[in-house]
């Protein structure tokens, strides 16, 4: 027997063996955040601490042992509002990208609207480009061969049509529906999806990003520091800078 074969023989063995598989036998995975829907699923917890989240640690803690992942996207959009919110959203956005995170970022429209009984009006903020974004880059990346399983994190029924294009498209690529935290898988997508999850608290726990992240923009120029927000600061520091606020007004 050959050489060449007696080390097939001894890798096929090992993987029996020891419950393993070699690296380059790994699924490629993608995920696809729609970044407002998970947004307003984390801001239920009434826990700001959790807004501060590694998409891409969380995308490895969905994905199993035999996937890698490779590609994390997030598409949300800038809201014009108070300059304090919007900050927070610029650094979570610098933030994620040094993380190496694909940003795709929409904006919003204000329209008018009304009662036609009582003649009321008022303005809305009418988000743009979100859903359009999340839907072309998965559909981009499929034609690029760039993922072999896409997990699509939303429960907006909006994306029945990507999940169906997807499946129609490149029906051996595996669509997996993962519902933000407590909300509901959308019936409408499940109709094309593989297989569907849901993300916990404990994933969101467990996947926070530091107080600080570096990120170098250009190559010779030194890398920023990215702060995490203080309204985004874990409870025991809220906790620990009280305390010593009142220590030192003793």
């Amino acid at each position: 027997m050959s050489n060449h074969n007696k080390n097939r023989r001894l890798d096929k063995s090992l993987e029996t063996e020891k419950g393993w598989s070699l690296p380059f036998f790994r699924k490629r995975a993608a995920i696809y955040y729609d970044g407002f829907n998970l947004y307003h699923a984390v801001d239920a917890y009434k826990r700001p601490y959790l807004k501060w989240l590694d998409l891409k640690a969380l995308a490895r803690a969905l994905a199993p042992a035999d996937e890698v992942v490779k590609r994390v996207v997030w598409c949300s959009a800038f809201r014009p509002q108070s300059k304090a919110k919007m900050k927070r959203h610029d650094d979570y956005m610098q933030a994620l990208k040094a993380r190496g995170v694909v940003a795709r970022m929409g904006h919003f429209v204000s329209a008018l609207d009304g009662c036609n009984s009582c003649g009321h009006t008022w303005h809305l903020s009418i988000e743009k480009q979100g859903d359009v974004n999340l839907a072309l880059s998965i559909a981009a990346d499929a034609e690029d061969n760039l993922f072999d399983v896409c997990y699509l994190v939303t429960a907006d029924g909006d994306h029945a049509a990507t999940a169906r294009y997807l499946k129609e498209r490149f029906p051996k690529k595996k669509l997996v529906l993962v519902s933000p935290p407590g909300r509901f898988p959308n019936k409408h997508i499940l109709l094309y999806a593989d297989a569907h999850i849901e993300i916990e608290r404990e994933h969101l726990e467990a996947s926070l990003l530091p107080q600080a992240v570096r990120h170098k923009k250009k190559l010779l120029a030194p890398p920023k520091v990215i702060e995490r927000p203080e309204a985004y600061d874990p409870p025991e520091l809220r906790e620990k800078g009280h305390l010593k606020m009142i220590v030192n007004n003793g």
